[in-house]
């Protein structure tokens, strides 16, 4: 970790009252710190250890306390600052830790559970079940990490909001298999890979893309799993967790991606809660080992039938760029994402043309 980012967390730390002043001698361990993103400029730092140095006044020895704490950062483009936004104590004397997590597994491209997976949230890894779930206790309420490896399966790392009022916190996460693995992504694709929590039930994958006239689009989802030839609809989940996962070009073809804009969206098919609360993640992989991750914006989610537009990947002469959008549209019918042509970026699909798809 470079140093003016260490300077930057050590002053964070001060200023939530963890130590004296940004300028004295700071007992601040990130030697086992991690961080992963969270939302669009917003980081989690995980375990940061504070060694708070304490005397015996009869003897005169000192002692070390050690506490460990989760921080949310803001990152703050006008002047390159990580600026705090919330703290929670993990570990140590005072830490409340009463959250559970149930961490469902399962293959990107079949849908299929995955045992013997191991799964790491904070200090702790557990191993999956015969069901694909590992099981977590004594957890810090709020947003946590996880992070997931099995064998054959290109590694995974993802935020979780755990809440103790929640019995289990069920936290679904889809490995891709790794490259030379049946299913495994090469040279040339890219994968989308949506999961999220119990409710609501389905969510659904769109994928749309540029036709050959170069004027139309074609469209993937759960009715038209192979639309246009060039991306695939592996699994579609409508019972909870996904994976929902798409393929570009499609898991086992041959084809090649056309130069154009792919852009993929998110739909509230069916179910209780909204989007914004269904814990739903998107990964984005690459066969370089490139990953992208998306969780839906801060909106006034209302309801069902929504679109959260996650990105837009363009495609042109062999180069390929990605770029977020992340934006809502309410009051969508059903799960039709498709423009007559495309649109400009970062504007919605045309929901005049989300008209009356059914299962």
């Amino acid at each position: 970790m470079k140093f003016p980012l260490v300077k930057q967390m050590a002053v964070a730390m001060a200023a939530f009252g963890l130590c004296a002043s940004a300028s004295a001698q700071l007992n601040i361990d990130f030697s086992n710190a991690r961080g992963i993103g969270t939302a669009p400029g917003k980081m989690l730092i995980e375990n940061i250890k504070v060694l708070t140095p304490v005397t015996n006044p009869f003897t005169g020895t000192s002692t070390t306390v050690e506490a460990g704490y989760n921080v949310i950062f803001n990152f703050d483009a006008a002047t390159l600052h990580l600026v705090p936004e919330g703290i929670t104590q993990a570990s140590g004397s005072g830490a409340s830790n009463c959250a559970t997590a149930e961490i469902r597994v399962a293959n990107a491209v079949t849908g299929s559970a995955l045992t013997g997976a191991t799964v790491t949230m904070g200090s702790r890894t557990v191993t999956t079940n015969s069901l694909g779930i590992a099981t977590f206790s004594q957890l810090p309420a709020g947003v946590n990490s996880v992070s997931v490896y099995s064998s054959g399966y290109s590694a995974a790392m993802q935020s979780a909001s755990l809440s103790c009022s929640v019995t289990t916190n069920p936290v679904a996460v889809a490995l891709s298999p790794s490259s030379g693995q049946t299913g495994g992504l090469t040279s040339g694709q890219f994968r989308v890979i949506l999961t999220w929590g119990q409710n609501p039930s389905d969510l659904d994958s769109h994928m749309t893309g540029p036709n050959s006239d170069g004027t139309t689009r074609w469209h993937v989802y759960y009715s038209s799993r192979t639309s246009g030839g060039i991306c695939g609809l592996d699994v579609d989940d409508t019972t909870s967790y996904g994976p929902e996962t798409v393929t570009c070009p499609a898991t086992g073809s041959t084809g090649t991606l056309r130069d154009g804009v792919y852009r993929y969206s998110v739909h509230h098919y069916s179910g209780t809660g909204n989007i914004g609360t269904s814990g739903a993640s998107v990964r984005l992989e690459f066969a370089n080992g490139t990953v992208y991750n998306y969780a839906p914006p801060a909106a006034a989610w209302t309801g069902s039938s929504n679109v959260w537009t996650v990105f837009e990947l363009t495609v042109s002469g062999g180069t390929i760029s990605v770029a977020p959008v992340n934006t809502l549209t309410t009051g969508v019918s059903s799960g039709s994402v498709r423009a007559q042509k495309a649109p400009l970026f970062g504007e919605p699909e045309d929901t005049r043309l989300f008209q009356n798809l059914s299962k």
